[in-house]
């Protein structure tokens, strides 16, 4: 905290430098009135006394230090308190994560909050078939599920159970960001168009993002037992995000060789593929 009041310009907070200023930044005092808490009580928090700081008064102190989002979590973490990450309706993946997903060698993909597709690997792909539907909701992973008939298919072992596992992480996401109107507008339509999802929606089921074990039924892939491994992602700016990556790993051995076997199909077809002229 000193190093940052330091590094921190009178000019950059709107306050005049004056020509008896001894400090190369912010006075304490400065602090303490931009972040609206007494000097004393700063100065304590500065030097690191047991006193009770809340997370509301610490997130005013990051503000006029202008702390980055990095230097605010190592903020809340030195303090002992659970800091609340800001929340971003729009969501810009690290370039790296395609590199990531193409180098697994099973179904991998990411889905944003309101459960967009944002990218996935050749195998994902050829499981589902992303491309294939068209319309309004043509690239989103929820109204597939209850609207596409191949992915109805798809899901057709265990519809029930992963689809109520599905609307739980929805729910909680949407709860987590209730200034995105995409999840009112996508819960209207499913509402009018599926009345599985009206059932299933009104059970007001809650999912944590835990591994599920998932049955699909494939017409290239076959039978298809996976653990579906789900982990939260930061943005390009290190932001929590609300992104979600989707790791398949077989469940069994004849899923693994099914697996295989269409990694292999598609290795060969890239390597067939003509160069283009």
């Amino acid at each position: 905290m000193r190093a940052r009041r330091a590094a921190l310009a009178p000019e950059a907070v709107g306050l005049p430098r004056g020509v008896r200023r001894l400090t190369p930044g912010l006075r304490r005092e400065e602090v303490a009135a931009l972040a609206e808490v007494g000097v004393t009580w700063y100065t304590w928090l500065e030097q690191g006394r047991a006193i009770n700081v809340s997370a509301a008064a610490l997130a005013r102190i990051a503000r006029a230090l202008r702390l980055d989002a990095t230097d605010e979590a190592y903020l809340f973490s030195l303090a002992g308190l659970a800091r609340a990450e800001p929340v971003r309706n729009h969501v810009v993946l690290p370039p790296t994560v395609q590199g990531v997903l193409d180098l697994y060698q099973a179904p991998a993909f990411v889905l944003d909050p309101v459960f967009d597709v944002l990218s996935c690997n050749a195998m994902a792909e050829r499981l589902y078939q992303f491309d294939e539907f068209h319309g309004r909701f043509a690239t989103n992973h929820l109204w597939n599920a209850f609207m596409n008939p191949a992915r109805r298919r798809l899901y057709e072992p265990c519809f029930e159970p992963g689809m109520l596992n599905l609307l739980g992480i929805f729910r909680v996401n949407q709860a987590a960001h209730p200034d995105d109107p995409r999840f009112d507008a996508l819960i209207d339509a499913l509402v009018e168009a599926s009345p599985d999802f009206v059932a299933l929606w009104r059970r007001h089921h809650i999912a944590a993002l835990s591994t599920w074990i998932a049955h699909f039924r494939h017409p290239e892939f076959g039978e298809v037992r996976v653990h579906s491994n789900r982990f939260p992602l930061r943005d390009a700016d290190g932001i929590a995000s609300g992104a979600t990556a989707f790791f398949f790993v077989p469940e069994d051995v004849a899923t693994a060789a099914s697996f295989a076997r269409i990694a292999r199909h598609l290795q060969h077809s890239r390597e067939v593929e003509p160069e283009p002229a």
